[in-house]
């Protein structure tokens, strides 16, 4: 059995990414056209991961963390200790206060540790670091409100090994400021130069470009945000997007630059959303005082980035407001997927769907979905973490009487976002001109009920490269995540090694996930 982070994924095998420049490749993915140049008879499916349960994998078990326990970061291995840990943001839940009853809230924000050997069971080991109410029986490791942590396997640095971004509001202004660990434990104080952003953030180490990135919370612009208002009563402070600040050192930070808003296209599509959930008795929905369609407005609350296969892959949490609500909005949260090619400019994928549906009132996911980054590999899947909340974002006034969800766990098909489906009626996918530097070729796909032929053409003339024609293709008519395809009386690919080719691939009653070079 296999696991891997993301992280140590790219570090061990580096063969697996392709590079931008000059169309070498290790894996086609169709999550956005980059590799693509002619569909005929074939469409798109998003695909969403399939949770593990109804239930969180970590939720609030002690006194600090008994009404809220969030994650932004997921679970990432520690190679000295061979074991899994993730830092989560709790806050806790008090008790009863006076005669009347009434409980008293700390909405104050602590930092948690947890680990695990299954990345499904969860201990809470007690760091003894903290006093929480005069004991250090906890496993809490910092107060406040952090962006990461990222465990840095390559920093020479043993005291910066652990990087982490602390949040600070000082003078009106809320910045975020570099902090270091030996342990992920006992961290250093604050670099005094921060990165003025809001409240989400998602922070990770770019393998792509070698820096660390903070995807950071701000707020549209005037021009864009009045043509997305279109003169409706929407709060001014509500116009979340993302920015982008980067470091090639974690001390110096570039000013944070927008990369991701929604459109006008995301206020139809969240109006609609707003209106079939209202009308689904399994759905929670903001209470009618917080439910005016004329203040129906979609943001991006945040967005989760990981690299994958050479490209990022963005799940932006789309806020679709439903009214005003004390300087805020009240609304639903959920995940969308986007790709990029540079982090900066994006794509939307899959057709605006969702991308990891809420669960119904009665789950602990039933009100908001926000994506952990930082997912695993792992069983031939990818594992997705997430914040399921049984409430909807009404600015905590459910939260006085339920407990705050927790993190849940998903899995999606490895490669599996998006699939090149064909049905009864053979289609044809063709490919951009790739350098071919590989041994094999591995396909991801479903044709369990049909089957998919490939052959290869010269890039240079488009014509068919004697022996790969579809004629000799032996099919494939299998489910799975790596089946080599062969040719008749071809007993390699030598022959076409280092050539600029052109797939072609023929398929009916199949979906096609990736294409593997290796």
């Amino acid at each position: 059995m296999k696991t891997y982070s993301l992280l140590i994924l790219f570090l061990m095998n580096a063969d697996r990414t392709f590079s931008q420049s000059g169309n070498t490749i290790n894996k086609i993915l169709f999550v956005d056209d980059y590799w693509i140049d002619t569909l005929e008879n074939l469409q798109r499916t998003l695909h969403q991961p399939k949770k593990y349960s109804n239930y969180p994998v970590l939720a609030g078990s002690y006194p600090w963390e008994n009404n809220m326990v969030q994650t932004r970061q997921g679970p990432q291995w520690i190679d000295e200790e061979r074991i899994w840990k993730i830092w989560y943001n709790a806050a806790g839940k008090l008790g009863p206060k006076g005669s009347g009853g009434v409980e008293e809230y700390n909405f104050g924000m602590a930092i948690c540790l947890a680990t695990s050997r299954d990345l499904i069971n969860w201990e809470k080991p007690f760091t003894r670091t903290i006093s929480y109410y005069g004991s250090k029986e906890n496993n809490i490791v910092l107060n406040g409100l952090i962006s990461g942590p990222i465990y840095d396997r390559n920093e020479p640095v043993a005291d910066r090994r652990y990087k982490a971004m602390l949040n600070q509001y000082k003078n009106g202004v809320m910045s975020w400021h570099p902090i270091f660990s030996s342990d992920g434990v006992h961290w250093s104080n604050p670099v005094e130069e921060g990165v003025k952003a809001s409240d989400e953030t998602q922070l990770l180490y770019d393998e792509i470009s070698k820096e660390y990135r903070f995807y950071c919370k701000g707020f549209l612009p005037g021009k864009i945000r009045e043509k997305l208002i279109d003169g409706r009563p929407i709060q001014p402070n509500n116009h979340r997007c993302v920015y982008l600040s980067t470091s090639k050192d974690f001390i110096k930070w570039t000013i944070p630059e927008l990369v991701f808003h929604a459109d006008e296209l995301d206020q139809k599509i969240g109006a609609k959303r707003n209106v079939s959930a209202k009308a689904d008795s399994n759905r929670l929905y903001p209470t009618a005082q917080y439910d005016n369609p004329n203040q129906y407005y979609t943001d991006i609350y945040s967005m989760a980035v990981f690299n994958y296969e050479g490209m990022y892959i963005g799940m932006p949490c789309m806020f679709d407001q439903t009214g005003s609500l004390r300087n805020n909005s009240a609304g639903l949260l959920y995940p969308e997927l986007a790709t990029s090619r540079d982090g900066y400019k994006w794509n939307r994928a899959g057709n605006r769907d969702i991308f990891l549906s809420l669960g119904s009132k009665e789950d602990f996911d039933g009100g908001n979905i926000l994506m952990a980054a930082h997912p695993i590999i792992k069983d031939e899947q990818v594992w997705f973490y997430y914040l399921g909340q049984p409430e909807t974002h009404d600015g905590g006034i459910s939260r006085l009487s339920r407990v705050n969800g927790g993190i849940g766990l998903s899995k999606l098909r490895l490669d599996g976002f998006i699939s090149i489906d064909a049905g009864n009626k053979p289609g044809l996918l063709i490919t951009k001109a790739i350098d071919f530097t590989g041994d094999n070729i591995w396909l991801n796909l479903d044709a369990t009920g049909g089957e998919v032929l490939v052959e290869l053409l010269d890039a240079k003339n488009f014509k068919l490269l004697k022996g790969f024609s579809f004629e000799n293709c032996i099919p494939v008519s299998s489910d799975t995540v790596a089946t080599k395809v062969h040719w008749q009386n071809q007993r390699g690919l030598q022959s076409i090694k280092g050539k600029k080719i052109v797939f072609r691939i023929k398929m009916s009653n199949a979906k096609l996930y990736s294409i593997h070079v290796k």
